[in-house]
């Protein structure tokens, strides 16, 4: 059982987050046509979240390089949530294939969890599947400016996210004009600005009026990187 390190009031509710990273490839194993649009849902789509309860899915398939985590205080605030401390049951034990953390709160509040990775390896977020209140959802992410119609599913390059996380305003300037918040939960994919390490993912869940189990799958892909950068002298190995 996943604890809290501080107590919380007798009127918290409790919230699950599960979250998975697959190859993005596996997709076409699973989800119908239908369900590769926006916002779809489909037996595909619930196929894939039943084999990931059962750990039914190859390992083959499955990233545990990029395990989920709370956001520190600093960023919980830029974003317009209250900061978690909750541990997190990593997968890759006993058939578990989500890593899943469990934290009281209450109806109405935001957090903020983040998946990053140092990897050099299927560096790129082009799709998510989220479960909020509804069931699981296919988004791909996009771009879109303030104004547009909200999207559950966002990207912004990475380093303008830290810039303005450093400010404290990311969430109120930006990212909450055009995240839908829906069904409980929205994705904001951070794109690298080297472009050789991996993007990260930050997964904002609102508090429901009820224990609510909140899920996402993270897709990744191999970025298209050109190879002189790579192998030219002065490499971002070094």
């Amino acid at each position: 059982m996943l604890s809290l390190a501080a107590a919380v009031p007798a009127s918290a509710v409790e919230y699950r987050l599960r979250v998975v990273s697959v190859e993005d490839k596996a997709m076409g194993g699973f989800l119908t046509a239908a369900e590769f649009k926006d916002g779809a849902s489909g037996p595909g789509l619930q196929k894939l979240e039943a084999n990931l309860d059962g750990g039914d899915v190859s390992s083959a398939i499955l990233f545990y390089d990029r395990h989920l985590q709370p956001a520190g205080e600093r960023i919980a605030r830029a974003y317009g949530a209250v900061p978690v401390r909750a541990d997190v049951r990593k997968s890759g034990d006993d058939r578990q294939l989500w890593d899943e953390v469990r934290w009281d709160g209450k109806p109405g509040e935001q957090t903020v969890w983040l998946v990053a990775s140092t990897s050099t390896v299927t560096q790129e977020v082009q799709r998510v599947a989220l479960k909020g209140t509804g069931p699981l959802r296919q988004f791909r992410s996009y771009t879109i400016r303030a104004g547009g119609e909200k999207i559950s599913a966002v990207k912004f390059p990475l380093y303008f996210l830290w810039f303005h996380e450093e400010r404290g305003a990311v969430w109120e300037k930006h990212v909450s004009k055009v995240l839908d918040l829906g069904d409980g939960i929205g994705a904001v994919v951070g794109v690298n600005h080297n472009e050789v390490y991996a993007d990260h993912v930050y997964l904002i869940v609102r508090h429901a009026a009820e224990p609510t189990t909140h899920k996402a799958v993270i897709f990744w892909k191999s970025r298209k990187i050109n190879r002189s950068y790579l192998d030219g002298p002065g490499c971002c190995f070094q």
